[in-house]
């Protein structure tokens, strides 16, 4: 792995400097952040939110992570429409966790628009695995708990170590193990990773214990950004996740419905990525 002595914050805050010096990024044009109550739970179905920049480059939000700070809170998000994204963005530096969970959602947006402007060609992919390739002989490590892809795992009877930052997911089954302690990832060859590592900036921690691993991957809805300071640090495949549709996307995430029909999901490979100073170049 190639460790970075700056932050990811600082590698993705620089990034967009850089893209704010380059090119002219569309104002925020929709948002929408679902609205949890006092005593309220949240589910996978309440779990996003979005930024949406002029007519269609979309940032899918993730608040799972930091419900706590949403619960209970009216936000103004008419506040949102018309704000250059850049400075929603560069509030990733902010110890406010809905400030910081909403700039990576204006992040990932401005990288959509990046992406899609330059004509990058997305290789679009239904594998959830992240291109890992997993065979008997792998000894894979999860970073963060996909239930539907450890049962897959456990099928091809792939030993598999699990590391969950939330105590409640601390159970042991005779196929895979789940621990706290990132340490258990240091005999894994193969690692595949939730995109929100970026968000609560352990994607550093994690990757000083993948010495031995020959591929990590990082995939999730909210894996839209840019992949360069992944790419830098030894990061193999970026997933996210492609709207094509904005408006039926909104339309889907404000009623609790499927995105299916507005959406696709993306791999970016470490080995065919032109990096970002072609990307604008092409702009």
């Amino acid at each position: 792995m190639n460790l970075k002595n700056k932050s990811i914050r600082e590698d993705y805050l620089n990034l967009i400097d850089k893209i704010s010096a380059s090119i002219k990024i569309p104002r925020i044009t929709d948002i929408y952040i679902p609205s949890i109550e006092k005593g309220g739970i949240i589910t996978q179905k309440n779990a996003f939110g979005a930024i949406v920049l002029g007519e269609k480059f979309v940032g899918i939000i993730y608040i799972n992570l930091t419900y706590d700070a949403f619960i209970g809170v009216e936000i103004d998000l008419k506040e949102y429409i018309g704000k250059d994204p850049i400075e929603v963005a560069k509030k990733f530096s902010s110890s406010n966790e809905i400030e910081k969970t909403i700039a990576l959602g204006a992040i990932n947006a401005i990288s959509q628009f990046v992406l899609q402007k330059s004509n990058y060609s997305y290789q679009t992919s239904q594998d959830s695995l992240g291109g890992l390739n997993p065979t008997p002989t792998d000894k894979i490590g999860m970073v963060g708990f996909f239930p539907p892809l450890v049962k897959q795992l456990e099928e091809m009877k792939i030993p598999l170590t699990i590391i969950e930052k939330k105590d409640l997911f601390i159970t042991d089954n005779k196929s895979w193990k789940v621990t706290l302690d990132p340490s258990a990832l240091n005999d894994r060859n193969k690692v595949l990773c939730t995109s929100t590592i970026v968000l609560n900036e352990t994607v550093d921690e994690i990757l000083s214990n993948c010495q031995s691993a020959e591929k990590i991957a990082i995939v999730g809805p909210t894996g839209g950004y840019l992949p360069d300071p992944l790419f830098e640090r030894g990061i193999s495949v970026v997933g996210g996740t492609k709207i094509n549709d904005a408006e039926l996307f909104l339309k889907l995430l404000r009623s609790n419905q499927r995105w299916g029909p507005a959406t696709v999901k993306y791999i970016m490979k470490k080995e065919d990525y032109p990096g970002l100073d072609r990307l604008l170049e092409s702009i």
